[in-house]
């Protein structure tokens, strides 16, 4: 009995944690966002949850053309089902071409309208790094997939050079968009936890703690004021 009350009132406290985390950020983002930087972050919501989300959705369909045992292309796909699965396939490569631009503008506009102290929300700044690394890689696999769309519009379609394109998409760079991935996951998991968050009392006792480490008292002895005295005899 002892037992199941403490597992109950440790779900609670884990919950009350998760309220208040949730307010703290509730009232940290009010006092950082004005109303351009809060639309700007409602229009990056939206555009990276379609990004991330028309990815994840390609990435099911094109597992339609590997091989689940290997990483190969399967040889024997009947011509209706390849046309649907290519066809699907370029629709979602443009949505995440137009997705990650307006998500990278979005990101933008957010950064100089925001009113940030990276002392105190140095998880923000971990954030940013964390989307603008990847940027150079983001725009090459844009193009890649804007150039595989405009391959689907000929007609007749090139498949084979769409599968050229898509098998250089997922092997680009030794598998770096993969990693690119956790990274984006990871900011939304940095974004609710803030990890790191300081507060300025916090700030303000970190550097009265460092100036006391590192400042340097020097006090006047004898000693050193019989030094002066031989050195200055117009001071006697």
């Amino acid at each position: 009995m002892l037992k199941c009350n403490f597992s109950a009132l440790k779900s609670k406290l884990n919950v009350i944690c998760f309220l208040n985390n949730f307010r703290d950020c509730k009232i940290i983002f009010n006092q950082l966002l004005n109303r351009k930087a809060k639309l700007w972050l409602f229009l990056l919501i939206i555009f990276a949850i379609t990004w991330l989300g028309a990815i994840n959705v390609r990435f099911i369909i094109g597992n339609q053309l590997l091989l689940y045992d290997e990483f190969l292309f399967r040889m024997a796909i009947p011509p209706d089902e390849e046309n649907v699965i290519f066809r699907m396939i370029s629709y979602s490569s443009i949505l995440i071409f137009f997705a990650y631009i307006f998500t990278f503008i979005s990101a933008i506009f957010l950064i100089k309208n925001i009113k940030v102290n990276f002392r105190e929300n140095p998880w923000l700044l971990v954030c940013i790094i964390l989307f603008f690394v990847f940027s150079p890689v983001e725009f090459y696999s844009s193009f890649l997939d804007y150039k595989f769309f405009m391959l689907y519009l000929q007609n007749p379609a090139t498949h084979d050079e769409q599968l050229k394109i898509f098998g250089e998409r997922i092997g680009f760079l030794k598998g770096v968009p993969w990693i690119a991935m956790v990274s984006y996951y990871t900011i939304i998991v940095i974004s609710i936890f803030q990890p790191l968050r300081k507060s300025g009392n916090e700030l303000e006792e970190i550097d009265k703690i460092k100036e006391e480490d590192y400042s340097y008292k020097y006090d006047m002895h004898e000693e050193d004021d019989l030094i002066l005295e031989e050195h200055n005899p117009e001071s006697k």
